[in-house]
C-alpha cells in the first residue's frame, strides 16, 4: 500500500504550546490530498466579515509562512482513471471498508509513533469517505488523537458497532440537503458521536454534499477549545 503525503509541519525545540496542532487531513471519494490543504488553511485563516447588508462574507487568507498550520494531507492509495482516489471501493461491504480503514490507520499511527510528532495535538480531519476513515482511526486508536473533524461522513454499516472510547473530541457537520450520505447514515452517525458525550454537532440548512464557509468559521472557533 503506498499513501501519497503533502505536508507542512513546523517542528519545534523544547516543550510546545497548547496552540500546536498537527491535522491529519483524509479527502473524499474521487479527489486528492489537495482538497484537505485547501479546507485546512481555510480553517487557520483570517476571516472578515462584512455585515453591511446583514449577511456575512467570510474571506480566508492564508498564514503568513511563519505561521502556517502543521499538516500532513494523505492521498487514497486507490486511483481512479483520471478523476481522482479513494479509500475504499464504492458499494464494498462492511467488512471490506473496515479492513481498509485498518490498513491505513495502522500506517498512519506507526508513522505519528516517531518522537518528532510528540510535541503535536493531533487533529484527524475527513470529508465523506475521508470522515468516516477518520472515525474509524479513533475506534481502532482510542488514545492517539486529540480531536476528530468529520464533514459529511458516512457510517453506512456502523448502527452495530462498539461505541467509541478514549478522549478524542468529535466534531460532526453535515448539510440538510445532502442526497449523497442517505438520512439513516448522518442518524446513525450522530447517535454514535453523540454517545461518547464529546461531540459537538454542526447542522447547515440547505446545504449539499459539500462544505461551506459558515462550516469553516464554526470548526475554527470549535478548535479553540
Amino acid at each position: 500500500m503506498h499513501l501519497g503525503i503533502t505536508g507542512n509541519i513546523d517542528f519545534k525545540e523544547g516543550v510546545s504550546s497548547p496552540s500546536d496542532l498537527l491535522f491529519l487531513g483524509f479527502h473524499g471519494y474521487g479527489n486528492d490530498e489537495s482538497e484537505m490543504v485547501r479546507i485546512i488553511n481555510a480553517i487557520c485563516g483570517d476571516s472578515n466579515a462584512d455585515n453591511t447588508t446583514g449577511s456575512t462574507v467570510a474571506t480566508f487568507t492564508h498564514y503568513p509562512t511563519t505561521r502556517r498550520p502543521s499538516y500532513l494531507s494523505f492521498r487514497a492509495p486507490h486511483a481512479r482513471p483520471y478523476i481522482g482516489h479513494y479509500w475504499y471501493p464504492d458499494g464494498c461491504s462492511v467488512s471490506e471498508r473496515r479492513r481498509a480503514c485498518t490498513e491505513i490507520g495502522d500506517s498512519v499511527v506507526q508513522l505519528l509513533d516517531a518522537p518528532a510528532f510528540g510535541q503535536f495535538r493531533k487533529v484527524l480531519i475527513g470529508f465523506s469517505q475521508g470522515g468516516y476513515l477518520s472515525y474509524r482511526m479513533v475506534a481502532e486508536h482510542p488514545d492517539v488523537f486529540d480531536a476528530a473533524i468529520l464533514l459529511s461522513p458516512s457510517f453506512k454499516g456502523e448502527a452495530a458497532s462498539e461505541p467509541v472510547a478514549g478522549h478524542t473530541r468529535f466534531a460532526l457537520c453535515h448539510g440538510t440537503a445532502d442526497r449523497t450520505i442517505p438520512a439513516a447514515n448522518q442518524q446513525c452517525a450522530r447517535a454514535k458521536l453523540t454517545a461518547t458525550g464529546n461531540c459537538t454537532v454542526f447542522e447547515y440548512p440547505g446545504m449539499a454534499h459539500a462544505v461551506c464557509d459558515q462550516e469553516i468559521i464554526d470548526l475554527r472557533n470549535w478548535l479553540k477549545y
